[in-house]
């Protein structure tokens, strides 16, 4: 692939990334209601939470399951608290770190 063509690419996925996020802030005349609002704050845990379960069972080597378990676990308990995501997948990459490092299994 031509490096033009990677630059469209990449260009034009910019743009269309820019006008799906700040064309409904354009027209939008009132405010969102409040069940809308609390339906979106969810969305992050629920992306992280989709994110982990497709990807957590392949990041680790064959043979800690005990690390798995754990490092998911602390992911959950660190994504029902407020603060965004950082704190969920910082958690859970270190207690997975601190599992291989210890040789859980």
């Amino acid at each position: 692939m031509s490096s033009v063509r990677l630059l469209v690419i990449v260009g034009a996925t910019a743009v269309g990334t820019a006008l799906l996020r700040y064309l409904p802030a354009l027209f939008a005349t009132r405010p969102a209601p409040h069940r809308l609002e609390r339906l979106l704050q969810a969305v992050p845990a629920a992306a992280l939470g989709a994110l982990l379960t497709q990807s957590a069972p392949t990041a680790l080597p064959p043979g800690h399951p005990l690390t798995l378990t754990l490092a998911l676990a602390a992911a959950l308990v660190l994504a029902v608290r407020p603060g965004g995501v950082l704190w969920p997948v910082a958690g859970a990459v270190a207690v997975a770190a601190t599992g291989l490092l210890l040789h859980w299994t």
